[in-house]
């Protein structure tokens, strides 16, 4: 432990001779005690320590704060993260916030405001909410990075970022360009044995594969018609290219290569979103928002597969399109009744066309799939009520309903049409005994969105797997129950416990379709439970300075398969997943050092005529960081540093899982750590 200060103090150069009594006021030797409350607030100060240089870095050391980017789905009302800016949330889809909050300098923000009770009007369905307040002065500002990685293999992937913020006639804009160039080398050995569990064959596989991207974000907020116009702009390329190159040996073993295999794979992804909203406050704590959202994607998937004479082509098309409409109105402040009305909008479409063909050694042959070619299309209506209501000063109520509408249609092979409609009531008791503690007891009914592509077919030919578009998917439906606790005290000391139990209807999961086609179709219902722990931790009375921040998740699922007739979990659920973090600032030396962890983690799939079982090996971490080098924060971040592991365990049966056994395929993948240099600086 003694080397880690001495290589603290030659990067903090002098700093580390200065006494600690003569310390500049910005660089405080602990962080000043959070404000407690309903809704705890952690102003800019706070984060001095951590040496933030954005609004991304600063919420990544929010006591007991997880940032959730929201998801893709389709519309706008339920693909919220949960993060609002000055109490709005960002007309952006999933994977938006990073960009928003690398774009906002952390002299910018005024505070960090964690709403934990009935202010999350703007993010539905989230517990715990952050609401980055910005200071008013508005002054120009930007950050610029840039990234070397290098692998275990001695490859070096480059990544930079510019983003610059600053008022234009009224206007506050910001724009962001970044760049990257990722790499992903990896060594697998597969081991084949026959029903018997006798050796058949054996595979050593390289891959080498590399994923340029390239993302241009830019926003910019004015006053129009006595409300706030924001509006939105991303534009993002991303591009995946990889080989496989296998060597095969067969039994019996006589120490040379039987065959050689190659597999050319490409992911092309480029797509384009356009996002505003308009905010108005109205009399008596009203304030009214209209939001208007367009994506379009074209992503295309390319698979060149050859062993000995045999050759698998098959090319993915697929162009979606979304436009989406919101409007609401909402009352806040102090209110003791606080209703929000409104309602959306959105159509989507998909037109997908795969082209697929096998060559046994006379030529390439189409191979017919169901709903290769098709077009998928929705219009969905939702409106919706929610109400939060005061009972007493420390015990409030929330309570929503809302009625979804939307009309399905498929063209192509399997033409279908449906028309769904769902009701989606919520509500949860909030009590604040105290400014730390709160406790949340809650229900909520929400469909699952579907998933276009798989309305039509797909194709895997590296696991020799073809999967048929299925015209007649319906969403599931989820009820969840919830029981949270949140606590905080001292110097930025939070836990989060919650338990949960929810029920699947209508449960999507792999069939045969009347075409004899594997896809994916509703296999009955299901449940799932579990308990979720996210906490900070002071190590101050160990290591001054130091904490420790945790984020696992226990949980179980059962259904009743639908070929064997026995219970079995539901698809991909991880039984546990942990990550923890620890953290020692060292405010003297401008400089911070720290280990993270995540614990090894094991799901399954199963398919037809198939369980496919994987592993991932615990992955861990350290990283260094400075400020001392002429204000520049530099980075020293190693991951993987004891290398990756993820194994898996193909089980076939014949014809399907209800029949017998027809051997196993296990592979074991290694990857080796990566280290990466990182210079930040904010202007």
């Amino acid at each position: 432990m003694n080397a880690i200060p001495m290589l603290l103090a030659m990067l903090g150069g002098g700093a580390a001779e200065e006494d600690a009594t003569r310390q500049p006021a910005t660089h405080q030797a602990a962080p000043p005690v959070a404000a407690n409350g309903p809704d705890p607030v952690y102003p800019a100060t706070f984060y001095q320590p951590f040496q933030p240089q954005t609004a991304l870095d600063m919420l990544a050391r929010t006591p007991g704060f997880l940032l959730t980017e929201g998801s893709s789905v389709r519309g706008f009302g339920g693909a919220a993260g949960n993060v609002l800016i000055d109490g709005q949330r960002p007309t952006i889809k999933g994977g938006g916030l990073t960009e928003v909050l690398r774009r906002i300098a952390a002299s910018r923000v005024a505070r960090i405001t964690l709403l934990r009770g009935s202010e999350a009007a703007q993010a539905q369905g989230q517990t715990l909410v952050a609401n980055v307040i910005l200071r008013v002065d508005g002054k120009g500002s930007g950050n610029v990075s840039a990234t070397l990685t290098h692998t275990a293999e001695g490859r070096v992937s480059p990544s930079g970022r510019i983003s610059l913020a600053r008022a234009i006639a009224g206007w506050q804009s910001s724009v962001e360009l970044s760049t990257s160039l990722t790499r992903y080398p990896a060594t697998n050995l597969y081991h084949n044995r026959d029903a018997s569990g006798t050796p058949t064959s054996h595979r050593l596989e390289r891959l080498s594969a590399s994923a340029p991207e390239v993302n241009l974000a830019l926003s910019t907020a004015g006053a129009v018609a006595g409300g706030t116009l924001t509006v939105n702009l991303r534009l993002n390329d991303n591009r995946y290219r990889s080989l496989r190159a296998t060597a095969v040996t067969a039994a019996p073993w006589d120490g040379s290569n039987d065959a050689t295999r190659s597999n050319i794979y490409g992911e092309t992804a480029r797509s384009g979103e356009l996002g505003a909203d308009w905010t108005r406050q109205l009399d008596k704590g009203w304030t009214a928002k209209l939001v208007g959202l367009g994506r379009i994607e074209h992503n295309t998937t390319a698979e060149d597969y050859r062993e000995g004479l045999y050759r698998g082509l098959s090319l993915l098309d697929q162009k979606p399109v979304e436009l989406v409409g919101r409007a609401t109105i909402t009352r806040e402040g102090e209110h003791a009744l606080r209703p929000e009305l409104g309602f959306e909008v959105a159509e989507n479409r998909l037109t997908s066309r795969l082209d697929y063909a096998e060559d046994q050694g006379s030529g390439l042959v189409p191979v017919a799939l169901s709903n290769a070619d098709t077009r998928v299309s929705e219009l969905r209506g939702e409106g919706f009520a929610n109400l939060t209501l005061a009972l007493t000063q420390k015990l409030g109520l929330e309570a929503g309903a809302a009625l979804e509408l939307s009309r399905i249609r498929v063209s192509g092979q399997m033409p279908s049409e449906q028309s769904l409609s769902y009701l989606k009531p919520s509500a949860a008791l909030v009590w604040s005994p105290s400014g730390e503690t709160q406790l949340r007891v809650g229900m909520r009914r929400k469909v699952d969105q579907l998933d276009f592509g798989d309305f039509a077919a797909s194709v895997n030919q590296a696991d020799g797997r073809s999967l048929g578009g299925n015209s007649r998917l319906r969403p599931a439906r989820i009820t969840r129950v919830l029981a949270r606790i949140d606590h905080r005290w001292g110097k930025g000391g939070a836990l989060a416990l919650e338990a949960w139990h929810q029920w699947h209807r209508g449960l999507l999961g792999y069939l045969v379709l009347p075409s004899g086609d594997q896809a994916l179709g509703i296999i009955g219902d299901g449940r799932q439970w579990g308990v979720t722990a996210q906490g900070t931790l002071p190590l101050g009375t160990l290591l001054k300075g130091a904490r420790l921040t945790v984020d696992g998740t226990w949980r179980g699922s059962r259904l009743r398969d639908p070929l064997t007739g026995m219970p079995r979990p539901m698809d991909d659920i991880a039984p546990l997943s942990l990550t923890a973090e620890m953290r020692h600032d060292v405010p003297r030396l401008k400089s911070s050092w720290g280990l993270t962890f995540t614990a090894p983690e094991h799901g399954a799939t199963w398919y037809t005529n198939e369980v496919l079982r994987w592993h991932d090996g615990a992955v861990w971490g350290a990283y260094l960081e400075t400020t001392a080098l002429h204000g520049i924060k530099t980075t020293l971040t190693g991951k993987a540093i004891l290398g990756y592991e993820r194994d898996r365990l193909r089980h076939f049966f014949q014809p399907t899982r209800a029949g017998v056994d027809n051997g196993s395929e296990t592979r074991g993948q290694r990857q080796g750590g990566t280290l990466a240099l990182t210079m930040a600086k904010s202007f």
